[in-house]
């Protein structure tokens, strides 16, 4: 026979965003890592100042959360 024991968890609104916050700073190192990636990888790449520019550029605006659809893309 086995007994289950219960445990009660009570989570609060509180542990809910502390754990919210846990994910976004992790999620932002993340970010930094792979933008470290690109831009280092960049100088090995055979590309122009304006095209470098535009990529950093590129980056912020995802950071930003500034976005389009996958259908403007195919578009364009």
């Amino acid at each position: 026979m086995i007994l289950w024991k219960t445990v009660s968890t009570r989570v609060t609104l509180e542990m809910i965003y502390d754990e919210v916050k846990r994910v976004n700073k992790r999620l932002s190192l993340i970010e930094d890592a792979i933008e470290e990636v690109i831009v280092k990888g960049l100088p090995e790449v055979n590309i122009s100042e304006e095209k470098k520019e535009e990529i950093k550029r590129s980056i912020q605006e995802m950071k930003n959360g500034d976005c389009v659809t996958l259908e403007e893309i195919k578009s364009a």
